[in-house]
C-alpha cells in the first residue's frame, strides 16, 4: 500500500513555504478564509495537473472563481495591490508518499515559473527513492530554483526522476505508480470533493456512480443508410422512367403541329407571290392614266402664263401714272409729316401720365409717412415733420399745374418749383438713410432678445431637469473634484444639501440674500478636503476656477451644533451634518428680527423685509441677491416661475420689435432711390406746355391735307389697283397649276419606283417560294403540293385566301410553341431534378430518347437483392453490437453496484446497512425486457411480418435510433435510463427506501449516503493491496451530527483508507478523537502557516475541557462575570469557535508556532 506523508507548498495562495504532515486520519482546520480549501486545491493539482477537470474550491457556491494564476501569485483584490507576489517567481507543490511493501518513499511535484506577462511554464515529476527532506529546492535565503534549474538538480541527485509537460502523460505515470489505478481513480477523486446533498437519487448516481458510455451508431446507420440509398435509386428509377415517357410523347405531340404549319407554309408563299403579280398589273394601269392627266394640265398652265404677262403691263402703266402726280406726292408729304406729329405727341403724353402717377403716387407715400411714426419719437423730429408738409405741398402744386396746362405760368416760378422739388429728393434721401439707421438698431436690439430667449429656454430645461443654473466655474471644479475623488467622497454644492422650513418660507429672501454667493460653495468630506484643495490649488488656472468657494470641512466640524436660539440656522433643515456645520457656522448667530428697531437688539441679525445689522451698521440688501432663490427643492419651483415669467416678458418684446422692423424695412424699401426719382420729377415741369404746344402744331398740318383736289389721283388709283387685283388671281392659279403639275410628275415618279420594287417583291415572292422545298424534308413536299392544288380551287382574291391561310398557320404555330413549351417544362423539371444538361428548346428529342432507353434496360430485380442485403447488414449489426453492448453496458452497472454493495455489506454503518437497489426503469421497461432477451439475436428479420409484443418494441427502438432526432439517440442510448435506482437502509426497527424520505431528511442524513457510496467507490478502486488508500474531502461531514461523524471516520479505518479532510471549527471536537492527526492553518493578513497537534495532545486537552466544564456547572449561573461575556464576544467576533476544548487547543497550538518560529 502507498500512503501520503508529506505536502510542501512553496509560493501557493498566502503560503510562502509550509509543509504538512499526513498520518492515516488527517483534519484540516481553522477559520473560515484562513487557507483550508486551498490545500485541497494543492492536491488538486499535484494529482490530476490537467486544468481542465480540476476544480478548484469544489465545495464552494457553484460560481466561486478561483484560478490558478490567481493561486499562485496571491490573489488579494484591493485596489492598492492586486497580488502578494507581483514579479517573476518560482512556486511548488511538492507531495511525499510511503511504499510499505517496498519500504521506500518516492516524491511527485509540480515547479511552475510565473512571469510578469502571467504566462506560467510547468513541469510536473515523479522522483524515485526520495525523502523530501533530502530535495534542495532553495538557492538562498528566499529564492528558489527555477524550473530548468531544479530539472538539472533533480537529475542529478536522481537520475530515474521522470519529467513530464504532457498532462496525460504524467496521469498516465501517477496512475502507474500508485499502484496500477485505474483512470477513474480521477473521477472519483473529483467526485469527493464536489458533494452536494442528494436531491434526486438519479442524478447522485449518474453524477458519482455510473460513467457515461458512448455507444457507436456509425456502422448500423451506414447500412440502414445504404438500404435507404437503393431504395431511393429504385423509386428514381421508375419515377425517371415515368417522366421520360411524358417527354417522349409531349415530343410526337409538338412534331404533329411543327409539321401542319411548315406545309401551309409552302401554300402561304405562294399565295403572296399571287397577290403581288395582281398588284403589280393594277400599278401599271394607274401610271398610264396619271401621264394623260398631266399632258391637259401642262396646255392649261401655258395659257395662264400669257393671260398673266398682259395684266402686269397694264397695272405697271396705271401705276407709274398715278405715283408721279404732283398732289399725290403732297399729299403723302403731309401724310408722313402727320404720322411723326402724331407720335411724338403720343410719346409726350405717355410721359406726362406717366409723371402724375409718379407724383401722385408721392403724395400717397407721403402722406403715409406723416401719419405712420410719432413726433419727437425715436424715429424723426419735428423739424422734419415741417420739411415733409413742404414736400407734399410741393408735389400738390405740381399735380395742379399739371391739370390746368393753359394756366399761366411764369418760367421764374416754375424754376422755382423744380429746385423746391430737387431739394425734397435730397431731404427724402437724408429721412430714409435715418430709417437705416434705425433698421440697424432694431436688428441689434432683436438679437439680443432672441439671446436672452435661448438662455431662458436653456434655463427653463436645465431646471425642469433639476439642474440649477450655476457659474460654470462651479460647475467644473465640481465635476473636477468628482472625478479626482471617485469613490472617497462626494462633492456638495451648499444650497442644494437643505431646505427652508415649510413655516419659514417669509425668511427665504432673507437667508437667500444674507448667504448671497456662499450658495454656492463646494464642500467635500473632512478627510478629502486637504486633497481636495490641492486639486483646486493645481487646476485653477488651467480650467479658469477663479472665484469658487471650496469650504474647510475638516475645521469646520466644530461648529456643528453651535447655533443661537431664534438664529437663521433654526430656520433650515440637512440630513447630511457636514452641510448643518456650515449652516450652523454661517447662520447660526444670524438673529431673526420683528421689524428693523428689533435689529438694535442683536449683533448680527436680519428682518423678513432683507434689511441687515452687522457691525452696528444697517443696510439694505440688494434686492438681485435673493430674487432668484436657490436653497432647496422649492428652489427649483420658484425658480421656474420666475425663468418663465421673464420669458414671457422677452417673447412680448420681440414679437413688438419684430413688428416695428418690417414697418421700418418698407419704409427704407419705399424710399430707397429718392434723389433721383425727384430730379426726374422736377425735370417733368415741362411736359404739360410740351404737350399744349404739339397739339396745336398737328392741327394746323391736318388743316392743309384736308384742303387739297385728289380727284384725278383717285381715278389713276382705282385703274392701277384693278389691274393689280386682275394680276394677282392669274399668279394664283399659275401656282395651283404648277402645283398640279409638280404633283403629277411626283406621282408617277413614286409609282414607278413602286412598280420597280414590286417587281423585285414578286421576284423574290417566287425565289422564296421556291425555296421552301430546301428548308424543308422531301416527305414534306407531297402533302405541301395537295394544299395548294386545294388553294387554287378556291374562288376568293389571293389576298381573302392569304388572310384565311395564315390565320390558320398562326393557329397551328401557336399550338405548336405550346406543345413545345409544355416539352421544355418537362425536360426542364427532368434537367434540375436530376442534375442532367439536356437541350431544353431542341426538336430533336435523341438525348432523352436514349436516356429512356437506358432506363428502361435496368435490371430491377438486382435492385431488389441490394435492398435487402442492405437492410439485414444494418438489422445484424443492431441485434449484434448495439443491442449486445447495451446489455453489457446495463449488466457492467449492475455488477458496480453489486461490488458496492458487497463492500457496504462488510462495512456496516453504525446501525444502520445501506444498500443499492438497481431494476428495470418502469418508463423503459419493455425495451429493457427486449434488450436482455438472450433470443433476440437468434430472431428472424426486424421487417419481417412481426408476431410478437417484443418484436414491436425491438422495431420501436430501431426506428428511433435509425429516423429519430438527435434527443431520441442520446436518449436511448444511455444505457442508465434503462434502469432505475434507490438506497434501501435497513435500521433496527425496519426497512426503507431513500426516495420515499429525501425531502424530509435533515442535511446530515443526506449527506450519509453520499460518503458512504464514495467510501465504497474508492474501497473497490482500491482492491489490491498494492495502490494508495487516499481519500480527500472539503468541508466534510458539515451537515452531520457528532454519532454519524464518528461512525464515518470509524467505518473509513475499517475499510483501511487514508483520510485528509478539511473540516469546519465546530465539528473538531466531534471528530479530533477519532483521527490521528490534526493540522491547524492560520492566517495573518496576506500570510498562511500550519500547526500540527498530536492525537495525544487533542485528547489530553479535550479530556482537560470536560473537568473545566464540570467545575463551572458546579459553580452556577452566577459565576459568570462581564470578562468571560467579554471573551466570548471576541471569539464571536473573530470567527473562532466558543467551544472552550477547541479554544485550548488553538492556543496552544498559536503558542508552540510563536516558539518554533522564534527558534
Amino acid at each position: 500500500m502507498k500512503w501520503m506523508k508529506r505536502l510542501r507548498l512553496v509560493n501557493w495562495h498566502y503560503f510562502q513555504d509550509e509543509s504538512l504532515e499526513f498520518g492515516r486520519q488527517t483534519l484540516i482546520s481553522g477559520r473560515n478564509s484562513a487557507g483550508k480549501s486551498t490545500i485541497i486545491d494543492a492536491l488538486q493539482v499535484l494529482f490530476i495537473a490537467d486544468q481542465r477537470q480540476i476544480r478548484f474550491n469544489p465545495a464552494a457556491h457553484e460560481e466561486a472563481k478561483r484560478s490558478l494564476l490567481n493561486y499562485l501569485r496571491g490573489k488579494i483584490g484591493s485596489d492598492e495591490k492586486s497580488f502578494v507576489r507581483e514579479r517573476d517567481f518560482t512556486s511548488y507543490i511538492l507531495g511525499e508518499f510511503y511504499d510499505d511493501k517496498a519500504r521506500k518513499s518516492f516524491a511527485i511535484g509540480a515547479v511552475m515559473d510565473v512571469y510578469s506577462d502571467n504566462k506560467i511554464d510547468d513541469e510536473f515529476f515523479i522522483i524515485p527513492d526520495l525523502e523530501l527532506a533530502e530535495l534542495e529546492i532553495q538557492k538562498g535565503k528566499r529564492t528558489y530554483r527555477n524550473k530548468e534549474e531544479f530539472h538539472r538538480y533533480a537529475l542529478g541527485i536522481r537520475p530515474k526522476t521522470q519529467f513530464f509537460r504532457g498532462r496525460q502523460e504524467y496521469q498516465k505515470a501517477f496512475l502507474n505508480r500508485m499502484g496500477q489505478l485505474e483512470r477513474r481513480f480521477y473521477r472519483t477523486f473529483l467526485r469527493a470533493l464536489s458533494f452536494k446533498p442528494i436531491q434526486d437519487i438519479r442524478e447522485f448516481v449518474y453524477q458519482y456512480i455510473l460513467d457515461e458510455r458512448e455507444l457507436q451508431l456509425n456502422i448500423m446507420k451506414e447500412n440502414f443508410e445504404l438500404h435507404e440509398r437503393y431504395q431511393r435509386e429504385l423509386k428514381d428509377l421508375e419515377e425517371r422512367k415515368t417522366v421520360l415517357e411524358k417527354i417522349s410523347r409531349q415530343h410526337e405531340q409538338a412534331i404533329k403541329y411543327r409539321d401542319i404549319a411548315a406545309t401551309q407554309e409552302y401554300v402561304i408563299r405562294g399565295l403572296k407571290h399571287l397577290e403581288l403579280t395582281e398588284k403589280r398589273e393594277d400599278l401599271e394601269q394607274d401610271i398610264e392614266s396619271s401621264q394623260n392627266e398631266l399632258k391637259s394640265v401642262k396646255e392649261r398652265a401655258a395659257l395662264t402664263e400669257e393671260q398673266h404677262r398682259e395684266a402686269r403691263e397694264r397695272a405697271l402703266e396705271y401705276y407709274r401714272q398715278w405715283s408721279t402726280h404732283q398732289l399725290q406726292k403732297e399729299k403723302e408729304s403731309l401724310e408722313a409729316q402727320i404720322e411723326d406729329m402724331q407720335k411724338t405727341l403720343a410719346d409726350q403724353k405717355r410721359r406726362l401720365e406717366i409723371w402724375v402717377a409718379k407724383v401722385k403716387g408721392e403724395i400717397r407715400l407721403l402722406e403715409g409717412l406723416a401719419t405712420a411714426f410719432a413726433v419727437d419719437g425715436e424715429v424723426w423730429r419735428q423739424e422734419d415733420r415741417r420739411k415733409l408738409e413742404n414736400v407734399l405741398g410741393a408735389l400738390r402744386t405740381a399735380l395742379d399745374l399739371a391739370g390746368r396746362p393753359n394756366l399761366e405760368w411764369a418760367q421764374e416760378d416754375q424754376d422755382v418749383l423744380g429746385e423746391e422739388i430737387r431739394q425734397s429728393g435730397l431731404f427724402l434721401a437724408a429721412l430714409q438713410m435715418g430709417f437705416l439707421q434705425t433698421q440697424t438698431r432694431l436688428e441689434d436690439r432683436i438679437r439680443e432678445q432672441e439671446a436672452q430667449q435661448e438662455r431662458l429656454n436653456q434655463e427653463i430645461r436645465g431646471l425642469e431637469q433639476k439642474k440649477r443654473p450655476y457659474r460654470e466655474e462651479v460647475l467644473r471644479l465640481k465635476a473636477l473634484l468628482e472625478e479626482r475623488l471617485a469613490g472617497r467622497s462626494p462633492v456638495w454644492i451648499f444650497c442644494e444639501e437643505m431646505e427652508v422650513l415649510d413655516e419659514a418660507e417669509a425668511w427665504r429672501n432673507a437667508i437667500e440674500g444674507y448667504l448671497h454667493t456662499q450658495r454656492f460653495d463646494l464642500l467635500v468630506k473632512p478627510q478629502a478636503f486637504s486633497e481636495a484643495l490641492r486639486i483646486y490649488e493645481q487646476e485653477k488656472w488651467i480650467h479658469r476656477l477663479q472665484g469658487v468657494g471650496l469650504v474647510d470641512t475638516e475645521k469646520e466640524e466644530r461648529y456643528l451644533g453651535k447655533r443661537e436660539s431664534g438664529s437663521l440656522a433654526a430656520l433650515l433643515q440637512t440630513d447630511n451634518p457636514i452641510i448643518q456645520a456650515r449652516i450652523d457656522h454661517l447662520l447660526g448667530r444670524v438673529m431673526q428680527a420683528a421689524d428693523e428697531q428689533d435689529l438694535r437688539r442683536h449683533h448680527t441679525a436680519v428682518t423678513r423685509t432683507c434689511m441687515s445689522y452687522t457691525n452696528l451698521v444697517a443696510r439694505q440688501i440688494q434686492k438681485e441677491r435673493y430674487e432668484i432663490p436657490y436653497i432647496g427643492s422649492q428652489a427649483i419651483v420658484r425658480q421656474l416661475e420666475i425663468k418663465r415669467r421673464e420669458l414671457r416678458t422677452v417673447q412680448d418684446n420681440l414679437r413688438q420689435l419684430q413688428a416695428e422692423l418690417i414697418i421700418m424695412k418698407e419704409w427704407v424699401s419705399s424710399l430707397a432711390d429718392r434723389k433721383t426719382l425727384y430730379e426726374g420729377l422736377a425735370e417733368g415741369l415741362e411736359l404739360p406746355k410740351m404737350v399744349e404746344q404739339q397739339e396745336y402744331e398737328l392741327l394746323e398740318v391736318q388743316i392743309k391735307l384736308e384742303e387739297l383736289d385728289l380727284s384725278e389721283v383717285e381715278r389713276l388709283k382705282q385703274e392701277y389697283e384693278e389691274w393689280h387685283r386682275r394680276e394677282g388671281q392669274l399668279v394664283e392659279a399659275m401656282k395651283e397649276l404648277s402645283g398640279k403639275i409638280t404633283g403629277l410628275d411626283l406621282e408617277i415618279g413614286r409609282k414607278q419606283t413602286d412598280l420597280y420594287l414590286l417587281t423585285r417583291r414578286e421576284q423574290e415572292a417566287q425565289e422564296l417560294w421556291d425555296g421552301w422545298k430546301a428548308e424543308y424534308a422531301p416527305e414534306l413536299w407531297e402533302k405541301a403540293a395537295e394544299r395548294w392544288q386545294e388553294a387554287q380551287r378556291q374562288t376568293q382574291p389571293a389576298s381573302t385566301k392569304l388572310v384565311n391561310w395564315e390565320g390558320s398557320q398562326k393557329g397551328n404555330v401557336t399550338r405548336k410553341l405550346q406543345e413545345f413549351g409544355r416539352l421544355r417544362d418537362l425536360r426542364q423539371d427532368y434537367n434540375i431534378r436530376y442534375t442532367y444538361n439536356g437541350s431544353l428548346d431542341g426538336e430533336d428529342n435523341a438525348s432523352y430518347q436514349s436516356l429512356l432507353d437506358e432506363v428502361a434496360g435496368v435490371d430491377i430485380p438486382d435492385y431488389q437483392v441490394k435492398l435487402a442485403e442492405a437492410l439485414k447488414q444494418s438489422e445484424e449489426e443492431f441485434k449484434s453490437d448495439f443491442v449486445a453492448k447495451l446489455r453489457e453496458a446495463i449488466e457492467m452497472a449492475r455488477h458496480e453496484f453489486s461490488q458496492l454493495n458487497l463492500a457496504l455489506k462488510n462495512f456496516p454503518f453504525h446501525q444502520d446497512k445501506y444498500h443499492f437497489e438497481v431494476r428495470p426503469s418502469s418508463h423503459y421497461k419493455r425495451f429493457y425486457d427486449v434488450i436482455m432477451d438472450p433470443d433476440i439475436v437468434n430472431r428472424g428479420s426486424l421487417f419481417d411480418s412481426l408476431a410478437d409484443d417484443k418484436a414491436d418494441t425491438l422495431h420501436e427502438l430501431f426506428e428511433r435510433l435509425v429516423r429519430g432526432e438527435a434527443g431520441d439517440q442520446e436518449e436511448f442510448t444511455d444505457y442508465r435510463r434503462y434502469l432505475d435506482f434507490d438506497i434501501a437502509v435497513t435500521t433496527e426497527t425496519g426497512r426503507y427506501y431513500f426516495s420515499q424520505v429525501l425531502k424530509e431528511k435533515s442535511g446530515g442524513e443526506t449527506q450519509t449516503p453520499f460518503y458512504i457510496a464514495v467510501l465504497a467507490s474508492f474501497y473497490y478502486l482500491y482492491n489490491s493491496g498494492k495502490t494508495l488508500r487516499l481519500v480527500v474531502f472539503d468541508e466534510a461531514f458539515n451537515k452531520m451530527d457528532e454519532e454519524r461523524i464518528q461512525t464515518s471516520l470509524r467505518l473509513i479505518k475499517k475499510m483501511g483508507l487514508q483520510l485528509i479532510a478539511a473540516v469546519p471549527d465546530e465539528k473538531m471536537q466531534h471528530m479530533a478523537p477519532e483521527v490521528s492527526t490534526t493540522l491547524i492553518v492560520h492566517r495573518d493578513g496576506h500570510h498562511c502557516f500550519i500547526d500540527m497537534i498530536s492525537r495525544e495532545e487533542m485528547l489530553d486537552s479535550l479530556n482537560g475541557d470536560e473537568e473545566n466544564a464540570q467545575d463551572s456547572q458546579d459553580d452556577g449561573v452566577e459565576g459568570k462575570g462581564a470578562d468571560t461575556e467579554t471573551d466570548a464576544g471576541q471569539e464571536a467576533e473573530s470567527g473562532v469557535s466558543a467551544d472552550p476544548a477547541w479554544m485550548q487547543i488553538r492556543m496552544q497550538a498559536q503558542m508552540q508556532n510563536q516558539i518554533q518560529r522564534q527558534t
